[in-house]
Parts: structure tokens; C-alpha cells; sequence
């Protein structure tokens, strides 16, 4: 037998840790240069709905991504810029996603966007699909391969590093408007709602946004087989990861990267 599906009433979220990051000004080349981590090249591609600048800079994918990615992200409390590794086609339609901003959002509630999804997904009490297989300790002993290990072999197609203004890395989506996920009818607040949740939970940070997948660097996933059920449910719900079975997505929960995309 395997667990019984975790349903609503999902538990609530658990808000992140907020820094006061101010608003960035100047030359983000100059900015890290003076605090010691030498950027590429960078040149303004866009702009968020908040009308501030989108820096980007060419690196080399792989483990040199990751380290500069680590590097600027440790300065963010006090740069203001959440860096983003990207790729070629991330911002394919920014100028048309930007031009009509979203609604202002509010303070995402990611246990009411489960609701609605959870409700939407059984109308007639349709059942998830399951099958008994557990989380073993192969699946969460990640000693030696950590999150990136995992981007070395799976980023290859990232080779930009672009640094976008936020107050939180969850919000990131919703400023570039980003519509990787417009064929499943999902938008900027969606994906902060969801981001932020896994945020407080799993200490989840925006690691990387392709086309139409968003990558997340995971400090503390699940470590136990009833918490990587209920976030495969939540992956699930949020994003049909194309797996036979729930329980075929508990090792990818339990990993310290999650890469969630979109067709």
C-alpha cells in the first residue's frame, strides 16, 4: 500500500524571510565590481513593469553560471537585483508582455491558488494517479551532488546572467510579466503565489527561467515521504510535470533543484 493523497485543506503558507533590498541604481557592473564580484558585459534588454531597467550579461553555462549566480545573489539585500540565469528565447515577446502590465498584485496566498487548482482538477472527484513507490534514502542523500552539480548538467542552454529589480526573488515572474506558462492560463501573480509559498516551506529561490520553465535552487527540500507527496501534489497542480504517477515525482521534490516547465 502507499500513503493516502494529501487534499485540502492544504497547510498554510509560511512566509519567507522579506529583505529591505533597496532600489537599484547605476551600473550593475560597477556596483559588484566595487563589492568584488566582476561582472560580463551588461546591457540593459528590457524593463520590468515597474518601468525599472532589465540588465543581462553573456557568462559561460555550467558551474561558472552557478558561481556568479551564487556571487551576486549573496549581494542582493543590499543591491536590489535578483540575478536570473536566462536563455536565448526567455524573453521572446518582452516588449509585447511589458506593455500591458499586469494587476497590482497583493501579498500571494498560495494555499487559496492550490484551492482553486485542486477544485478545477476534480470537478467529479477524479483521483490523482499513484503508485506505491516510497522515498528511499538514495532519494534524499544528495552528499556530494549538490543543486550545482545538477545545473552543470542540466543549464547548458543558459548562458546569460540577468539581474532584475525586486523587492523578493518570488517576484520576479510577475515583474517581467513572464508568460512561459500562458498555455495553462497562468500569470505573473500565479507563479509569485506559488513562489513564495515554496519559499517559506523549502527555502526555494528563482534560480533560472527559460522559454516556458522556471528553475529553483532548493536549500531544504523534503526529507520525508508524506512531504514529498504533498509537494508533488503542489508541483502537480501547479505545473503537470508529465510523469506516470504522483509518487513518480517525489525524487524530483526531494532534489535540490526543481526544474518545473510547460508545453
Amino acid at each position: 500500500m502507499f500513503e493516502d493523497l494529501p487534499a485540502p485543506p492544504f497547510r498554510p503558507d509560511r512566509p519567507p524571510t522579506r529583505s529591505e533590498a533597496p532600489v537599484p541604481e547605476g551600473d550593475p557592473a560597477q556596483v559588484f565590481g566595487a563589492l568584488g564580484v566582476p561582472l560580463p558585459e551588461m546591457r540593459v534588454i528590457g524593463r520590468t513593469v515597474a518601468g525599472q531597467p532589465i540588465w543581462s550579461g553573456e557568462v559561460e553555462p555550467g558551474y561558472p553560471a552557478a558561481d556568479l549566480w551564487t556571487a551576486t545573489r549573496e549581494w542582493f539585500p543590499g543591491t536590489g537585483w535578483w540575478p536570473v540565469l536566462t536563455e536565448p528565447r526567455t524573453f521572446d515577446g518582452l516588449e509585447e508582455a511589458t506593455s500591458a502590465a499586469p494587476p497590482p498584485i497583493g501579498e500571494p496566498d498560495g494555499v487559496r491558488w492550490l484551492d482553486r487548482a485542486y477544485a478545477a482538477a476534480t470537478p467529479e472527484g477524479a483521483d490523482f494517479p499513484r503508485s506505491p513507490r516510497p522515498l528511499t534514502s538514495d532519494d534524499i542523500d544528495h552528499a556530494g551532488f549538490d543543486w550545482a552539480d545538477a545545473w552543470a548538467v542540466v543549464g547548458d542552454d543558459f548562458a546569460a546572467l540577468t539581474l532584475v529589480p525586486a523587492p523578493a526573488p518570488w517576484l520576479v515572474p510577475y515583474l517581467l510579466n513572464w508568460w512561459g506558462a500562458c498555455n495553462y492560463d497562468l500569470g505573473g501573480a500565479d507563479h509569485a503565489a506559488m513562489l513564495r509559498r515554496w519559499a517559506g516551506h523549502w527555502q526555494a529561490e528563482l534560480l533560472a527561467l527559460g522559454l516556458d520553465t522556471i528553475t529553483l535552487r532548493v536549500a531544504t527540500p523534503p526529507r520525508t515521504d508524506p512531504d514529498a507527496l504533498a509537494v508533488a501534489l503542489e508541483h502537480h497542480l501547479y505545473c503537470h510535470q508529465g510523469v506516470e504517477t504522483l509518487d513518480n515525482l517525489k525524487p524530483q521534490t526531494a532534489a535540490p533543484l526543481w526544474q518545473l516547465w510547460w508545453d
